[in-house]
């Protein structure tokens, strides 16, 4: 018998229909529709359907939890859609802000390239990326998300530095919970027992 393919997984992962997973998906797909009108100069609707596309995040995971069909499959879903929408974040910005990449330069790179040495770093150390549910990464990840709106409101990129330094603290904690020995996804912060 051959292995479902993905978009069937997707579908129908473990042969029920999962509507979470759809919404996941469908943050990834937004993603082109707001390139095409930053592109086109249309600023405050690219800035709607970004928030259309960041409320995912919230949806999928309590419909997930609410349908009780919370999958491992979902959630490594969840994580890879989530990292290509932030790599996407940086190209919003980019294209709404000129000139931010050359002006905000070290924190963007904290914000963007952190994580990114994060996990080849978890992966050396243990030989597999681990991805903490730090109360410290939500926090991050909610400014992370809310970044490119928040400049667009208040028109201030002191934003940027504040999320990066929420998220370069957040992987700063995580390898020291593994250097401590922590391999619980699940652990609230960088100092929980080491299980």
């Amino acid at each position: 018998m051959r292995p479902p393919g993905l978009l069937s997984r997707l579908l129908t992962e473990g042969g029920a229909w999962k509507p979470a997973n759809l919404v996941t998906l469908s943050r990834g797909l937004l993603i082109a529709p707001v390139l095409a009108l930053l592109l086109a100069g249309w600023r405050w609707p690219a800035l709607a359907v970004y928030g259309l596309a960041a409320a995912t995040d919230l949806v999928d995971g309590w419909l997930a939890r609410r349908s009780g069909q919370a999958s491992a499959f979902g959630a490594q879903l969840d994580a890879a859609v989530d990292n290509v929408f932030s790599v996407a974040i940086l190209a919003f910005l980019a294209l709404d802000l000129p000139g931010v990449l050359e002006r905000q330069a070290t924190p963007l790179l904290i914000l963007f390239g952190g994580p990114l040495a994060y996990l080849a770093l978890s992966w050396l150390l243990r030989r597999r990326v681990l991805m903490f549910h730090f109360w410290s990464a939500k926090a991050g990840a909610v400014l992370l998300f809310c970044l490119w709106p928040l400049i667009a409101v208040t028109g201030w990129e002191g934003w940027i530095w504040i999320a990066a330094a929420v998220v370069g603290f957040s992987r700063l904690e995580q390898i020291v919970y593994i250097l401590r020995g922590g391999q619980a996804l699940n652990a609230p912060h960088g100092l929980a027992p080491v299980t």
